[in-house]
């Protein structure tokens, strides 16, 4: 069971440092997403508050929200990158859903490094 805990732990920190670094979207696309990426903001932060009162499928609800919002912004970027963004958000959800850290891991990296905000692993 500990060891189930320490991966649901670290799977959910990567939420938190998800919502903490989503604002920087704003710069890489530019002001007029801001709409969108504050949806897509506050959608997290529910995926977040239902996750800690131990709902999971509102929280799956919620995250996979505020993912296919933050997937439609891909599409300013262009076809292919729009495409790509959507494949990397589903693959980012059913990551979650089958609690595979290395997947949410995987494909969080993907999208980070997509915002220009790549992950530090000294940071952990």
């Amino acid at each position: 069971m500990a060891g189930d805990e320490r991966a649901s732990t670290e799977r959910l920190w990567a939420l938190e440092r998800f919502v903490a670094g989503i604002d920087e979207l704003k710069t890489v696309l530019g002001a007029d997403t801001a709409p969108s990426v504050e949806k897509a903001k506050t959608q997290l932060i529910t995926a977040v508050a239902a996750r800690d009162r131990g709902d999971r499928d509102a929280a799956l609800v919620a995250l996979a929200q505020a993912m296919a919002e933050l997937a439609g912004l891909g599409d300013r970027l262009g076809g292919a990158e729009g495409t790509m963004m959507r494949a990397v958000t589903a693959a980012f959800i059913q990551g979650l859903a089958r609690d595979d850290r290395d997947a949410v891991e995987r494909n969080l990296a993907v999208i980070q490094s997509h915002a220009g905000t790549p992950k530090n692993k000294e940071t952990r």
